[in-house]
């Protein structure tokens, strides 16, 4: 409470609920902080920049766990705080998230390479691709120097030329399954159909169009609208003739071995009947 008093907060204030998250800094409501707070409070305490997991966990990026604060305060700062890294950085690298500053995509993505493996840096660099945080040149532009070189080039030379971003964590984790599938090239990514009158029928998630197959990844939203997503494939197939994988989160999340099987199958089922004439896609 003298912590309180001395940062002028009243007995009425105290009242309404302020909970202690660190030394000197406090939040409303009556429920324990959660983990970010915690990690973005230790932070705002020093006077530093969120960075590295709780920066990625700020922006949103796929795939980042954090348990541990991290950030950057300037050289000749204290660093007694658990987290604290002496760093020089440019303003131009620092933004603001919800008004707490946090470094850039660009600079976030780089601390990651070193930090978390390749799966992760790659679900977090598809999910700064797809939300305009960066974009692939100048994360490639960026590769030279950085202390997680040899991973980022590794993740990068996976990627198609010209790939669209992943549409969602879920495509991202298919398209790195699918790599279990011997002799299988990388998918298309957000492929557009029309019919045969150019009317336009779908985005697909991803597709193999020289085999004719094309992919249905079920998320948690889908769940309640097995309708739409029937009549929505069923309009696929009639404009294209592809064969349909459908998958959902749970067989790629937690059956990856499994699913790859599956998705085998398909390929090989795919392989055996003559192509269809090629449909409308862009």
């Amino acid at each position: 409470m003298d912590e309180l008093r001395l940062l002028g907060v009243t007995r009425a204030t105290r009242d309404n609920h302020w909970l202690r998250i660190t030394q000197g800094i406090y939040g409303e409501g009556k429920h324990p902080p959660t983990v970010v707070e915690q990690c973005v409070a230790e932070a705002l305490a020093a006077d530093g920049v969120s960075s590295g997991r709780v920066a990625a966990t700020m922006l949103g990026l796929d795939g980042v766990r954090l348990w541990t604060p991290q950030f950057i305060v300037p050289p000749g700062s204290s660093n007694r705080r658990p987290g604290a890294h002496r760093r020089t950085i440019a303003d131009s690298e620092i933004i603001k998230v919800e008004g707490y500053r946090c470094t850039s995509g660009l600079l976030t993505l780089l601390d990651l390479a070193y930090d978390v493996d390749d799966l992760v840096w790659e679900q977090a660099l598809e999910s700064a691709l797809r939300m305009k945080l960066v974009t692939l040149e100048e994360v490639i532009s960026a590769v030279d120097g950085s202390r997680g070189a040899d991973r980022m080039r590794r993740v990068l030379a996976l990627r198609p030329e010209g790939a669209q971003p992943t549409g969602s964590l879920l495509e991202t984790l298919f398209v790195q399954m699918a790599r279990h599938v011997e002799g299988l090239p990388p998918p298309q990514r957000q492929v557009e159909v029309r019919n045969r009158y150019g009317d336009f029928v779908a985005f697909l998630d991803t597709a193999w169009t020289d085999l004719g197959v094309f992919n249905e990844l079920d998320g948690q939203q889908h769940k309640n609208q097995p309708v739409y997503d029937a009549s929505r494939e069923t309009s696929v197939v009639e404009a294209t003739g592809w064969l349909c994988g459908r998958f959902t989160w749970h067989e790629v999340v937690n059956l990856p071995v499994r699913t790859a099987r599956k998705l085998a199958g398909v390929i090989d089922q795919a392989r055996r009947r003559p192509l269809p004439p090629a449909p409308l896609t862009l």
